[in-house]
């Protein structure tokens, strides 16, 4: 997994980056390349957004519906 640090080397994924970033919850030096070392910060909000609990998975899973029984067409006996 690839990671990002921020200016006061807090280390997020690359996916959590995205998100806040879509959200607009940190700046970047945009000269530099992510994956060469940008420097970004967190704001304000970002950081308790970060700070926040997060929602946990849906365990479970639906159920398929069992196969149904191949009917053959076309033949007669």
């Amino acid at each position: 997994m690839t990671r990002v640090a921020t200016d006061d080397g807090t280390r997020v994924s690359i996916a959590t980056f995205r998100a806040l970033a879509k959200r607009g919850l940190v700046t970047g030096d945009t000269g530099t390349p992510l994956v060469i070392g940008q420097k970004i910060t967190v704001t304000e909000q970002g950081q308790q957004a970060l700070a926040r609990p997060r929602p946990h998975a849906s365990l479970r899973t639906a159920v398929a519906a069992p196969p149904k029984a191949a009917v053959a067409q076309g033949v007669h006996r």
